[in-house]
């Protein structure tokens, strides 16, 4: 809201000139072996205004519509200037998102309150923040699609005993799947599992929560608290991937599911580097 939009895309072809110009310049004063570039426009734009593109009145649907085009031609653009400075029979490229995006119909159930109203949170509202009674809470959401439980002996004001710890967990899951949003009559929570079973979907590790949660793709958000193969109205959080290069089949179009950790070793096989120890 701080700029309209004509102005906002102008700023984007700004950063994504210099993005290219940056690359291209340490291309050609560095002996490389690997480029790596970072461009985050489609994620943020969406988180900005991807309910404009779907429910907004004609006119400003037709200004973003318009603006979504533009930004692609713009990263479109970068790509391209990169591309000029390398030969295709010699360089592998590769072009690959990490999700994509959705709208959404429904407002974000609070998982917080879903916890208190089962006795496992308790909070308050103070000058617009939440704040938590640690004495009183047995579990918090924390990011997109994690839950904790105040664990004594790792949390700082852990409160839950570990020989309780799962017995917690069953109860923060058995709430997130009797939970029935009021308002829409829907269950928006389509997942909800302990961090071992995440191993299945790719979660596991010191970073993940103890509860992996997923939610309805009809609520809200972009991305980060839906499952991969969440879509509506077709749009939808699958990645892209475009690969080109030696070694690369030209024109094919592949069936099978490409997950993001076999980007690595892929680029790995076809450098004719060793693939890295715990590699998937």
């Amino acid at each position: 809201g701080w700029i309209d939009v004509n102005t906002w895309l102008e700023a984007i072809e700004m950063e994504h000139k210099w993005l290219a110009s940056t690359v291209t310049y340490l291309m050609k004063r560095v002996d490389w072996s690997m480029v790596f570039l970072h461009a985050h426009c489609p994620d943020w734009a969406y988180h900005a205004f991807m309910r404009k593109l779907e429910f907004s009145e004609p006119e400003e649907e037709k200004l973003y519509r318009k603006a979504e085009l533009e930004f692609y031609k713009s990263l479109d653009r970068m790509v391209g200037k990169i591309l000029r400075e390398v030969n295709l029979n010699e360089t592998i490229v590769i072009l690959v998102s990490d999700h994509g995006a959705k709208p959404s119909l429904y407002e974000r159930p609070s998982i917080l309150k879903i916890l208190a109203e089962a006795g496992l949170a308790d909070y308050r509202e103070e000058n617009g923040k939440i704040v938590i009674n640690w004495e009183r809470t047995k579990a918090v959401p924390q990011r997109a699609a994690y839950i904790y439980v105040n664990l004594k002996g790792r949390d700082p004001h852990g409160i839950v005993d570990p020989k309780d710890y799962d017995k917690v967990r069953d109860e923060v899951i058995k709430a997130l799947y009797d939970y029935t949003d009021p308002k829409t009559g829907i269950k928006p929570i389509v997942l909800a599992i302990k961090k071992e079973d995440a191993r299945i979907i790719g979660l596991y590790g010191d970073r993940v929560g103890d509860i992996v949660y997923a939610l309805d793709p009809r609520f809200r958000g972009e991305h980060g608290s839906f499952l991969p193969t969440a879509e509506l109205k077709g749009r939808s959080l699958k990645g892209l991937l475009i690969m080109a290069g030696p070694g690369i089949k030209k024109g094919y179009l592949m069936k099978r599911t490409c997950w993001l950790t076999d980007i690595v070793p892929t680029v790995c096989y076809l450098m004719e580097l060793p693939v890295p120890r715990n590699a998937e």
